[in-house]
């Protein structure tokens, strides 16, 4: 089912939306992991792009969290414009805030199945209205797309 407009109150796309909003919201303005709703501090992994799983610990230990943990990626460090293995959670969240003024806005276009695997595809997109290293801002938007999936178990 796709969101054209808003997705139906109650539906599968309306609550994966909440979800995954709330999840964002929780790993990048939660400090204390024991607060989190969306998911169990001690049972939650991170994977990305196949990656081996790590935990909540682990993201903790190695990127400091926020955005970092997304953004890692295999391409040489020398054709790299972003650099998540350089940022700091408050470097990075300081360059998304800058560049993105108005916000990186977040958005769920397709849920493919319900729980417990969720599988959806999402969006995320903003205004360039800020300087990004060096560049100077130029006003248009930046999107980008990709999939996810989280194997949810409800207590």
């Amino acid at each position: 089912m796709a969101s054209e407009d808003i997705w139906p109150e109650g539906s599968l796309g309306e609550q994966v939306q909440n979800l995954v909003k709330t999840w964002e919201m929780e790993i990048f303005h939660k400090v204390n992991v024991n607060d989190y709703k969306t998911l169990d501090p001690n049972k939650y992994t991170f994977s990305l792009n196949g990656r081996k799983p790590i935990t909540l610990e682990e993201i903790g230990r190695r990127f400091g969290g926020g955005y970092i943990p997304l953004l890692q990626t295999s391409m040489p460090e020398e054709l790299r414009g972003y650099d998540p293995y350089k940022e700091t959670v408050d470097s990075a969240h300081k360059a998304f805030t800058t560049t993105f003024p108005r916000g990186f806005a977040l958005e769920i276009l397709d849920v493919y199945s319900g729980p417990p695997v969720i599988v959806y595809k999402f969006r995320h997109w903003g205004f360039m209205e800020g300087p990004f290293q060096g560049h100077s801002p130029t006003g248009e938007m930046v999107e980008f797309y990709g999939m996810a999936i989280f194997h949810a178990t409800f207590s």
